[in-house]
């Protein structure tokens, strides 16, 4: 999949729909990827001109084979009212011009998503960098960061083109300009006489609003129109997410991580203690130091620890096996309500330490689907809170009872089978050994961990996390 983020630092996107008036007051949202390949021509052009069109060509034709997904952050709407100059001779001779845009939080992101879309690593790179040298998106006054969102395979879209859904419900239908793929371009003839030629898809792509007028189009050649739908509140955030947290449980949040550094597998622990601290700070600055939910602390007003694993549990996860975290969930039996919920919208980026650049914290899905299996095996090690004393018992009967014990305390079935698994396998044909990861909090003394095949009787909901530090990523199994 093929991932753009869009964030606005002045907090504002000034864009004018197309095929609308400026004085309507409407602005485009979703922003369009018709004006997107624009913006990527612009900056090809006037920033890396050295760059040979069939390089530029396969990252455009990216972004123009479909129309895109979005996940649009919380936004509303507002304008400006100026009276310009008609440049006449009455100095007072002036028009009324209106301003409409969208007012977003400078740390939203708009998310924009190709699923089908796959490119090579060098054209990646080149899209990536393009983005990079973007200054704003439509309007001058609409400054963008964007960047290329690496590793995420699922989000949950908001906005798609009406053929992706069947419900309709509590969403309106827009119309978004997006460009005409390349392999559907019939070339169009502009100018007459000596002068005319024909323009190829690169060309109708840049077209300007001068040629388009004089030739009398009423859009331009590389553009259509596609009808998305798109939540009918989606100006109005406090009314669309009061309804959203009414009738939906949120029981979990799944964060994508991007940095140039991810951290390795083996610390596990260490990530899952720095996103508990992240989210209890960022519900701190809403509700007070003596206020922060249990969910988040794991502990009771008294500071004693929460029983029954009713708290959250933090489990970062390497999706693509590299051997390098690259997601994080958030998960909780409870469901998270109000400002809890507001808090994990907040979390934003994780400090790393040796100087390593800080991992920034995309949420991508809220309320993952559980997966279910009969059998799980070890991403991160079984640490038992128990030490193995040799003379009571063999090690294989001793580390059964560990898991049917712990499986008890979280409430589920006896495993039928336990076997052990040397070590975990990441890509490249590595592997890392589990006394390698990190296997103590703080100051407790450290443990051995076991990789573990166990195998149920009947299917059982993941995530699953057992033993020692389970809350924190360790005894972590993964459905197979």
């Amino acid at each position: 999949m093929v991932l753009i983020e869009l964030t606005f630092p002045a907090g504002r996107y000034h864009a004018t729909a197309w095929g609308r008036h400026v004085n309507e007051g409407v602005p485009e949202w979703p922003p369009s990827p018709y004006r997107l390949a624009r913006a990527l021509y612009d900056a090809w052009k006037r920033k890396r001109p050295e760059w040979e069109e069939v390089r530029v060509n396969p990252l455009l034709n990216a972004v123009s084979s479909a129309p895109p997904l979005y996940r649009l952050p919380d936004a509303t709407v507002s304008h400006t009212r100026s009276f310009l100059s008609k440049n006449e001779e009455d100095p007072q001779s002036k028009t009324l011009i209106f301003d409409g845009f969208v007012v977003l939080s400078p740390r939203s992101t708009v998310l924009m998503g190709w699923p089908e879309a796959a490119l090579d690593v060098g054209v990646l790179d080149d899209l990536d960098e393009l983005l990079s040298i973007l200054n704003y998106l439509g309007r001058s006054e609409s400054w963008i960061a964007a960047r290329l969102v690496p590793g995420v395979t699922a989000v949950e879209w908001n906005c798609f083109p009406e053929t992706h859904s069947d419900d309709v419900s509590q969403m309106e239908i827009v119309p978004v300009a997006v460009p005409i793929p390349q392999g559907e371009y019939t070339p169009i003839k502009v100018g007459t006489g000596r002068s005319a030629r024909q323009l190829s898809w690169m060309d109708a792509l840049a077209t300007g609003t001068d040629v388009i007028q004089e030739a009398g189009w009423s859009h331009p050649p590389a553009m259509r129109y596609t009808d998305y739908l798109r939540p009918a509140e989606c100006f109005e955030p406090s009314a669309a997410t009061h309804t959203t947290r009414s009738t939906t449980e949120m029981n979990s949040v799944l964060y994508a991580f991007d940095s140039k550094v991810l951290p390795q597998v083996t610390e596990t622990i260490v990530i899952a203690e720095r996103v508990r601290r992240g989210l209890m700070s960022a519900h701190k600055e809403l509700v007070g130091a003596q206020n922060v939910s249990f969910k988040f602390s794991g502990k009771g007003p008294e500071g004693e620890p929460i029983q029954g694993h009713q708290h959250a549990f933090y489990l970062p996860l390497d999706r693509d096996g590299d051997g390098r975290i690259d997601h994080v969930i958030v998960y909780c039996q409870l469901p998270f309500h109000g400002l809890e919920v507001v808090a994990l919208d907040r979390l934003r980026s994780l400090w790393q330490r040796d100087g390593r650049p800080e991992l920034r914290c995309i949420p991508v899905l809220w309320n993952e689907r559980a997966s279910q299996s009969r059998v799980f095996a070890s991403t991160t090690p079984f640490v038992p809170s128990r030490h193995f004393k040799p003379k009571r018992n063999d090690f294989e009967t001793w580390i059964r009872g560990e898991v049917v014990r712990e499986c008890a305390n979280h409430g589920l079935p006896a495993p039928v089978k336990v076997d052990g698994i040397g070590e975990l396998s990441v890509t490249g044909g590595r592997s890392v050994r589990w006394f390698e990861f990190r296997r103590n909090r703080k100051d407790d003394p450290v443990r051995s961990g076991y990789g573990l095949r166990i195998e149920f009787d009947r299917e059982i909901k993941s995530p699953l996390a057992l033993g020692y530090g389970c809350h924190f990523g360790l005894g972590q199994f993964r459905a197979t």
